[in-house]
């Protein structure tokens, strides 16, 4: 449970930091907007990073073929779309037209690649550190 609460702080912040940058993007046309903003981005962001938290959770006994990868992703995708989709027309961030629709689904890959980006660069930094610890551990044990 604890990885689960680390994992999810993680991805919560890497997820809101996406989020932030694709809504400020999306506001950039506007004059005014109403403080209520903040808690609803939250909100998305809380529940988009307990979606992911799952999905990276499933961890199955066998590894996983990459189409069942690629469907899993596209599952995850739809799944983000669908919650911010709900969560859009409930706070009136639009309206259920193609448009609406199609800037929630350029949004959500916004975030997406966004997310892609800050994990790749933390992972790698992650990455490097577990390498210099075993060259170090080889070192020390020669």
């Amino acid at each position: 449970m604890r990885d689960f609460i680390n994992d999810f702080l993680k991805w919560f912040l890497i997820i809101n930091t996406g989020v932030m940058v694709v809504v400020g993007i999306n506001l950039l046309g506007y004059d005014q907007i109403t403080t209520l903003i903040i808690p609803q981005i939250l909100a998305c962001s809380f529940l988009t990073s307990l979606v992911t938290t799952a999905f990276f959770a499933y961890n199955p006994k066998k590894a996983i073929t990459v189409p069942v990868r690629i469907l899993l992703t596209c599952v995850h995708f739809l799944a983000l779309c669908i919650i911010i989709m709900t969560l859009g027309v409930w706070f009136d961030w639009f309206s259920l037209t193609k448009g609406g629709v199609l800037l929630v689904v350029l949004s959500v890959a916004g975030v997406y690649f966004i997310t892609a980006v800050i994990s790749y660069i933390l992972s790698r930094g992650e990455a490097r550190e577990m390498t210099n610890a075993l060259k170090n551990y080889r070192e020390d044990n020669e």
